[in-house]
């Protein structure tokens, strides 16, 4: 029995240790190798069907020298247009950090119109700092939506691009103060506008909690923010994202909850100092049709 036991305890030790490397291995993969995931999106309105490339939670992250990799990358995917939803600094930034990420947008509109939305790292930066990056952004040629939407020619289709950070439900207000929001009223002017209507919503908390999704006749809403569930198991998926916390339901992918559609984004850095496993960052694809 004490031979049994020994041997027993040997396996799992020989185990848990495989499995201790794997993830380590994984872990160094995880921190440069970046990862394409394609998505088909059918809307109805759109003439002609066009290419977007999703880009969310970069944290300061560089790859290659002022993101070389990742420029390559996104120009290799030929979009038409560049969503960037929020996180792409820390919210302690230093200059130097900033000025990267400006250098970012300002290549990225090389390649395609960028539209940009704040992400609650933007948020806290602005609020410590007290340094407003809007004018910054103006500067690099790509358009920041900060509860405001636009119409826009994508390669053919009309749409209507907006960007919120609003909760697109009370959310502790009265009904009163919700439905004089800056995100109720952009919400409503984007549902009245007539045209397909694509949203840049850093958080997919805001639309996902006590059913937001069902308020809304909002055609694609795009989000970040949690990292994909950081570490990711094998058929079971992510571990851990801010607000939903552990075993998180919509961790990254397509989900169709009520009336909408959202596509979350595993992003491009891991979590504070956590490291992403079994879980590349991405840049996602979008064929809208």
């Amino acid at each position: 029995m004490n031979k049994r036991f020994h041997i027993g305890l040997l396996i799992l030790a020989a185990v848990i240790l495989v499995c201790v490397i794997v993830a380590g291995i994984s872990a160094i993969v995880c921190s440069f190798s970046l990862a394409v995931q394609k998505y088909d999106v059918k809307i109805d309105g759109i003439h002609q069907p066009f290419t977007a490339v999703l880009l969310t939670d970069l944290h300061d992250k560089q790859y290659g020298k002022d993101n070389a990799r990742l420029l390559k990358k996104v120009r290799a995917q030929e979009p038409d247009v560049i969503f960037v939803v929020g996180d792409m600094i820390n919210s302690d930034a230093d200059k130097a950090e900033v000025d990267r990420f400006c250098t970012l947008l300002k290549r990225l509109v090389e390649i395609a119109p960028v539209y940009c939305s704040y992400g609650n790292h933007e948020q806290a930066y602005i609020k410590s700092t007290e340094q407003d990056l809007a004018p910054l952004i103006a500067e690099t040629g790509a358009l920041l939506l900060d509860e405001e939407c636009v119409t826009a020619e994508i390669a053919g289709s009309t749409v209507c691009i907006g960007g919120t950070m609003g909760h697109l439900y009370p959310f502790g207000r009265t009904q009163q103060q919700y439905v004089q929001s800056p995100e109720y009223l952009l919400m409503t002017r984007m549902q009245a506008s007539g045209l397909p209507t694509i949203v840049l919503s850093h958080l997919p908390d805001t639309i996902i909690f006590v059913q937001a999704y069902n308020d809304w006749n909002i055609d694609l809403f795009l989000s970040g923010h949690t990292h994909g569930g950081v570490i990711r198991l094998p058929y079971f998926g992510g571990l851990y994202a801010p607000m939903q916390g552990w075993c998180p339901k919509y961790d990254k992918g397509y989900f169709s909850p009520g009336k909408v559609r959202l596509i979350i984004s595993a992003g491009l850095s891991g979590y504070d100092w956590i490291p992403r496993v079994f879980n590349r960052p991405e840049l996602c694809v979008l064929k809208i049709s």
